[in-house]
């Protein structure tokens, strides 16, 4: 059983985490991609079978790197907002009434 993505999200992570992250992501799918490539050449069975498997979990890391930064960036922006101090003339406007 794999975690669940929001496992991954219970830290709010900051710019460089995430950047480091889909770093890492695309690394490991280049990777992938590059081990396709030499099971096509290898000689081995199955050649296309083991191709496919390696090209989809390339996309399976890339997606899942997608996710993490995606909601990790969503939440980072909702706690910049709840935190955000508000304008002066939103005050003002508020004392008035």
């Amino acid at each position: 059983m794999h975690p669940s993505p929001e496992d991954y999200l219970t830290v709010v992570r900051s710019p460089s985490e995430i950047a480091k992250l889909r770093v890492r992501a695309i690394a490991n799918a280049r990777q992938l991609k590059a081990l396709a490539f030499v099971a096509l050449r290898d000689g081995m069975p199955k050649a296309e079978l083991r191709a496919s498997n390696a090209r989809a979990a390339a996309r399976s890391v890339l997606g899942f790197a997608r996710r993490i930064t995606d909601e990790a960036e969503s939440r980072s922006e909702t706690i910049r907002m709840a935190t955000r101090v508000p304008d002066a003339r939103i005050l003002d406007h508020l004392e008035e009434a």
